[in-house]
């Protein structure tokens, strides 16, 4: 109620002011009144954005299944015609070829090799070589010798694997000749060795680099030597048996190349029956050796194929009257510069050595037939450098230190002077051995090779002075010379000095005595022969060989001096 009187007397008010307009009076109006006011409130929530999210119907579109109909039309392609002529054809291969020769003083040779032409999958042939001389050297025993041998062969190739085999047979015969009695009987003097032996080799050529790729080869030889005529002593000759299996295993990922050597090699060596003694000198002896390697490595490429890095080691086991192992490092490292122009290299290896019946008589037929079988084993260091002086010529230089235990050396028997022969016996010894070598060779397309070698050596033995007959110096010059394709000239020359022998015999000429031992000089080696091959036909050629043009009858071996000069001259056939 009181409101509304408020309301009429405002509204009154304001009438009479807008109807009295002139007079503009004014009014003040106080009023006493109780107004009430609501309470605050806090909002405790804290702002946020409130979007509005407008979806959209997703649009699906219908799969279209359209085939298009295509036709394939092949065109034949028309086969090549390459015609070859001029030099790019190939050559002509023939089955075989018939060499044959005599010499002075008479030495006949003769030389039979037959085998298929081209195949993409099979191998197969047959070799068949003779050489003997029946010259004499003036003051010494007959000095004879020949060696036969047959060699057969085949194998299979496939585009995953090879197989390779081969069968053959040796006999060798030599007297010894060196004691001074020309009249000395040959069944005195005489020596022959005859070996039987073969090999198989299966080798995989898998292309996938992701795959193990493998070579296996057995390898088996029998060799002996001449059997005493006498029925006391009939046994007591050299007598050998030996078998190897050779495993080689590799894999190649990336840059690196994974392999592994696993090798097996056993030899049985008897002289007369076990048990038995001939005399004071000749025992009979019967021993049995086996080697047993693992040889692992990593090789790894880098810096785009110029670095060469490998890295492995050896471990072999000798098994015998000892049995021992040994472990040795295999590090290899090879840099390539300036393209292949330098090509420095160091590394660090070792290894072990099976020195046995065979392996002694291929270095010195004249030894005897009861020798100690010892292995050798050695670590050596070695650093070089080879490289490019021209397009034409090559050079590579090098040094080795090497520690070798149970290095084979032959000294002459004092005891064999009864038998009116001269033999050696082998001695082991342990030496530091320091080798410098430096090589240049030079080749001017297939008309003009040259080729020289330079070495010295430094023995440093534990028991002996010297290292008997080693060289302490060496040089080769080799070189081949072509001559409109119808001349062939090719020269060898060969030296090498400081050979020390130990003798028995003190008064013999320039004999010293050293650390208790008699030591004799064995002078300088100079050998030189010179060649020439005439090619007549491409199926006929004859050829000319003077051998030791020098005529230096220079002692191979302690009292064992070789023919001062052999010309040879023959044909060669091929069919």
């Amino acid at each position: 109620m009181r409101k509304l009187l408020l309301i009429a007397l405002f509204l009154g008010v304001s009438l009479t002011h807008f109807g009295q307009v002139e007079k503009r009076d004014t009014f003040f109006v106080d009023v006493v009144a109780k107004r009430q006011i609501e309470p605050a409130t806090r909002i405790t929530n804290n702002p946020k954005l409130i979007d509005t999210i407008i979806t959209h119907k997703a649009i699906e579109y219908p799969l279209l299944n359209m085939k298009y109909e295509t036709s394939i039309k092949l065109e034949p392609i028309v086969p090549a015609n390459v015609k070859v002529s001029g030099d790019n054809k190939l050559p002509k291969l023939y089955n075989g070829y018939v060499k044959a020769g005599i010499s002075t003083p008479f030495m006949p040779m003769g030389e039979i090799y037959y085998n298929n032409t081209r195949s993409r999958k099979y191998v197969y042939g047959l070799n068949i070589k003779h050489l003997s001389s029946f010259g004499e050297i003036k003051k010494y025993a007959p000095a004879h010798f020949d060696k036969t041998s047959y060699n057969a062969f085949g194998g299979i190739k496939e585009l995953t694997y090879s197989l390779m085999g081969d069968l053959r047979f040796d006999n060798y015969g030599v007297n010894r000749y060196g004691v001074l009695n020309p009249k000395a009987s040959l069944d005195s003097t005489v020596q022959r060795f005859k070996e039987l032996g073969g090999s198989l080799t299966f080798m995989s050529n898998r292309m996938d680099s992701l795959r193990l790729n493998y070579t296996m080869q057995v390898k088996a030889y029998h060799l002996s030597d001449a059997q005493p005529k006498d029925a006391n002593s009939a046994s007591f000759y050299g007598n050998e048996s030996n078998f190897s299996s050779l495993n080689n295993f590799w894999y190649r990922k990336n840059n690196n190349l994974f392999a592994a050597d696993v090798n097996f090699i056993t030899n049985h060596f008897t002289y007369g029956k076990k048990g038995q003694q001939l005399n004071v000198i000749d025992t009979a002896i019967d021993v049995s050796n086996t080697i047993v390697s693992f040889k692992p490595s990593i090789t790894t490429y880098a810096k785009s194929n110029r670095l060469k890095v490998q890295v492995g080691m050896d471990i072999s086991g000798s098994f015998s009257t000892n049995n021992k192992i040994y472990i040795f490092p295999n590090i290899d490292v090879k840099y390539s510069m300036f393209e292949n122009v330098l090509i420095p290299y160091i590394g660090l290896k070792g290894g072990l050595k099976q020195n046995n019946f065979k392996s002694l008589t291929s270095q010195n037929a004249f030894m005897q037939s009861n020798p100690t079988l010892n292995n050798e084993s050695n670590y050596n260091v070695f650093v070089g450098i080879k490289g490019i002086l021209t397009k034409r010529m090559e050079f590579n230089v090098s040094a080795t230190f090497a520690q070798v235990a149970n290095k084979a050396l032959f000294v002459s028997d004092s005891a064999s002077a009864h038998r009116h022969r001269n033999q050696f016996n082998v001695v082991y010894d342990t030496m530091s051995v320091f080798t410098a070598e430096a090589s240049l060779s030079y080749q001017m397309n297939e008309k003009l090779k040259l080729d020289g070698i330079g070495r010295f050596f430094n023995y440093q033995a534990n028991n002996n002075p010297y290292a008997w007959n080693l060289p302490t110096y060496q040089f080769i010059i080799r070189g081949n010379y072509v001559l409109n394709k119808k001349l062939i000239f090719h020269v060898d020359i060969n030296g090498e000095g400081g050979r020390k022998a130990q003798v028995f015999d003190s008064t013999l000429a320039k004999v010293t005595k050293e650390d208790g031992k008699l030591v004799k000089d064995l002078g300088l080696i100079i050998d030189g022969n010179i060649g020439a091959e005439f090619r007549y036909t491409e199926r006929i050629s004859g050829f000319l060989q003077i051998n030791n043009v020098a005529a230096q009858q220079y002692f191979r071996w302690y009292n064992y001096p070789v023919q001062a000069l052999q010309i040879m001259g023959g044909v060669t056939i091929r069919f």
